[in-house]
């Protein structure tokens, strides 16, 4: 992914849970209970969560992610990125690389976009920006 362009990380409202399961243990299918996360970040091909949980990040993790905000509901499938977490206090934070279908990717798009004109009605330019970044993929 180091040479194409990479979307835009919106941080998400406080409070932002998902619901977080392992799908596969290198390239291996396992299934596991749910737990809750927090997620920080939201992007059209990213996400970053906090956990209490401590993932095998020396592995290849397939994550399933339910997640909710605003009157959106999204099952996304994402790859944990290798070495890629950090411990912040008792909890660790996780990025996963997410590849959605086109379908779901612009509705990844259009719900953050809409997030974002919540937050701050004013800020257009921002808006805008958002807008045109998204749609030049």
């Amino acid at each position: 992914m180091s040479s194409m362009r990479r979307s835009i990380r919106i941080r998400m409202e406080g409070g932002t849970v998902a619901h977080v399961s392992i799908c596969s243990v290198d390239g291996r299918p396992v299934q596991t209970r749910a737990a809750k996360v927090f997620v920080n970040y939201l992007s059209a091909d990213s996400i970053e969560f906090m956990t209490y949980l401590k993932l095998q990040a020396d592995k290849r993790l397939e994550l399933h992610f339910d997640l909710q905000f605003n009157e959106w509901h999204f099952s996304l499938i994402g790859e944990l990125e290798l070495h890629q977490w950090k411990r912040d206090g008792n909890q660790y934070v996780y990025q996963c690389a997410l590849q959605p279908d086109p379908q779901i990717r612009g509705a990844i798009i259009r719900a953050l976009e809409q997030m974002l004109q919540r937050m701050n009605p004013s800020a257009t330019f921002v808006h805008a920006i958002f807008r045109r970044h998204e749609s030049g993929r």
